[in-house]
């Protein structure tokens, strides 16, 4: 199941659950005590697939399958883990150093240029976040480099309407800068 604030989120999870398993998608439902979407299905052979621990090795041959899926896979994960600020970086971040790792491979097979993972919080430190009021012992980050931003909204981007909205404002706020004379060729127009 899914508890997300983003009903875009919701609507996205059930659409690729309903093509996972080959049914109708299953419809999210809000839960006004705690203000969230939520969406749940009962499958033996994805619980068997996504159990914590993540099996990552067992995963990789769905994920890495093309571009597509990769950009899916990433789409996804920023729209759970990631933000953008409002002066243009975005940050993913997670507990799993291992995870976390991957994603940044991921995002430079896609062109996509990211720092980190770095701490968030110093070790053994612990991380409280305010949205789920959950701690978090070492918390680590990436953040994907202002120069990547127009790569990352073309070949990821994000489902969550606000996240995509935030990074689009950033990339028109941006001033253009001129190409270099070096990769400027006569024959192109």
């Amino acid at each position: 199941g899914l508890k997300v604030k983003d009903v875009e989120f919701a609507d996205e999870f059930a659409r690729c659950l309903a093509k996972v398993l080959g049914r109708h998608p299953p419809k999210p439902f809000y839960d006004k005590k705690r203000g969230w979407y939520v969406v749940e299905v009962e499958s033996k052979t994805l619980y068997e697939l996504l159990k914590k621990p993540v099996n990552l090795d067992g995963l990789k041959k769905y994920i890495e399958h093309c571009e597509d899926c990769m950009a899916a896979f990433l789409r996804g994960f920023a729209d759970s883990e990631g933000s953008v600020d409002k002066s243009g970086p975005i940050y993913i971040v997670n507990t799993d150093l291992v995870l976390l790792t991957y994603v940044k491979d991921l995002l430079q097979r896609l062109g996509v240029v990211a720092t980190g993972p770095r701490p968030k919080t110093r070790q053994g430190g612990v991380f409280h976040d305010p949205l789920t009021g959950k701690r978090y012992k070492d918390c680590y980050y990436l953040r994907i480099r202002v120069s990547s931003n127009i790569t990352f909204y073309r070949k990821v981007g994000f489902t969550i309407r606000r996240k995509q909205e935030r990074l689009e404002n950033y990339i028109k706020r941006r001033p253009a800068k001129p190409p270099s004379p070096l990769l400027t060729s006569p024959y192109r127009p």
